[in-house]
């Protein structure tokens, strides 16, 4: 008896089906990239709807609505999107819509928040309240008992909805968020619109929340898409409480304290958001324009204390070296117009024989050594060294005065000088030439 040996090893599954199966997967896997896209766009696009129709609500809204009743209708909105987002979560069972609508339900939260600051506002100060040129943004002539309704609707909103969103966008640190949002949305809701005070406000509340942000973007969790719409959550209501401000009659100390919250952002976090050379190059220039503004902003206030050039621009070329040290491209240039302007500066300086124009000269000079030094670059090196000379030799008209007066005391000091500087030469020759080479040859290297 012969066995058949393509009977034995003829696999138990036809070639064509395999094909077959193949195929059905292959087609149900672009149909579900399909799927996905589609749903995404749609989920893009559902959010911007909202997000628009809430802010042309709030810019436009209609002039028959009392202020009271404008607070209802953000309510609704707000309860809205977070019915929606229990309608996904417990009957689609679905958590990428849930946790969308419950995040823009959070985010609506900072602005039922500051119109009842500004009904708290609005009867706190009476007819004195400092009130915006624009209608819709005036919440006056609001009853206690409404305010107080509002006050504790909002205070119980604020909790659930936070409480729900933070849980389901990064429970991991509910407890941080859930204070961090707290802590924004009360001092939001506080009738303050002065402008000599906010601004001190903005800038703690600003410092507390960057605090909270380094300690959340270590955590690699919070570098998704739930963890960053939490981490932008908790900032609304500073940058509402910014924009706020810039409404109202502003001053000095504010525009200083916006300056300096952008060139924190432009120059030293945005590294830490993204690598793209055009995002951080752009506000690179952002940044040290606000820098530069702050700057002028002040000196706005004490133009008569800088009253010369030297007092006018010296910071200038302090505030351009500094960056240097932190910006990405450019920093050669940073320093080599710092050091020119400083050049210009102190001689234009020690000329008008101005007050302590030497000291300055001889302590930027080496502060610009030593970054030629550091970084290895001959203008502000060689720049440094030419104010550290013409700082002392502004000095030499002091010696020039004690000469005429006893010439024998200064010609003591001067042979004794020369005495020993030829002992040190001769005693140190092979030393001080090797050096001095090396020092040469390094520099030609340099930028």
């Amino acid at each position: 008896m012969y066995i058949n040996e393509t009977q034995e090893f003829e696999p138990s599954t036809p070639i064509h089906s395999v094909e077959h199966q193949s195929r059905d997967a292959a087609s149900l896997n672009n149909s579900k990239n399909l799927t996905h896209k589609i749903t995404t766009y749609l989920r893009w696009i559902g959010s911007a709807l909202i997000i628009l129709s809430a802010i042309s609500f709030m810019l436009q809204g209609y002039d028959e609505i009392l202020p009271a009743y404008r607070y209802w209708v953000g309510l609704g909105l707000t309860l809205l999107l977070c019915g929606g987002g229990l309608i996904c979560a417990y009957l689609f069972h679905e958590t990428k819509g849930a946790r969308i609508l419950f995040g823009l339900g959070a985010a609506f939260l900072p602005v039922q928040v500051t119109q009842v600051s500004a009904m708290i506002y609005g009867y706190w100060h009476g007819q004195q309240a400092l009130q915006p040129e624009y209608s819709w943004l005036q919440f006056m002539d609001v009853s206690p008992t409404i305010i107080a309704l509002d006050l504790a609707i909002t205070g119980l909103l604020l909790f659930l909805v936070s409480y729900a969103s933070f849980s389901i966008l990064a429970r991991k640190h509910l407890k941080t968020l859930l204070i961090a949002s707290a802590t924004g949305n009360i001092i939001l809701m506080l009738p303050i619109r002065d402008g000599a005070l906010i601004p001190f406000i903005i800038a703690g509340l600003f410092i507390y929340l960057r605090q909270i942000e380094h300690h959340l973007h270590n955590d690699r969790s919070m570098r998704l898409k739930e963890g960053l719409a939490a981490r932008a959550l908790i900032s609304l209501p500073l940058l509402i409480i910014t924009g706020r401000s810039l409404l109202h009659p502003t001053s000095w100390i504010l525009a200083l304290v916006v300056s300096s919250m952008i060139v924190v952002h432009c120059i030293f976090d945005i590294k830490r958001y993204t690598n793209s050379a055009n995002i951080i190059y752009l506000n690179q220039w952002l940044g040290t324009f606000a820098a530069i503004s702050a700057w002028f902003t002040v000196l706005s206030q004490f133009e008569t204390v800088y009253s010369n050039q030297f007092g006018l621009f010296l910071p200038v070329a302090v505030i351009l070296f500094a960056l240097s040290s932190q910006v990405e491209y450019h920093a050669s240039l940073y320093r080599t117009i710092s050091a020119w302007l400083i050049l210009l500066l102190t001689f234009g300086a020690m000329i008008d024989q101005q007050n302590m124009a030497p000291v300055i000269t001889i302590a930027a000079g080496i502060l610009l050594s030593l970054a030629g030094i550091k970084k290895h670059e001959k203008t502000p090196l060689i720049i440094g060294n030419l104010c550290v000379t013409s700082g002392f030799m502004y000095y030499g008209q002091f010696l020039t005065s004690l000469y005429t007066k006893a010439p024998w005391a200064s010609t003591i000091a001067l042979g004794l000088m020369v005495i020993l500087l030829a002992s040190y030469i001769e005693n140190k020759e092979i030393k001080i030439l090797a050096k001095s080479r090396y020092y040469f040859d390094q520099i030609k290297s340099w930028d």
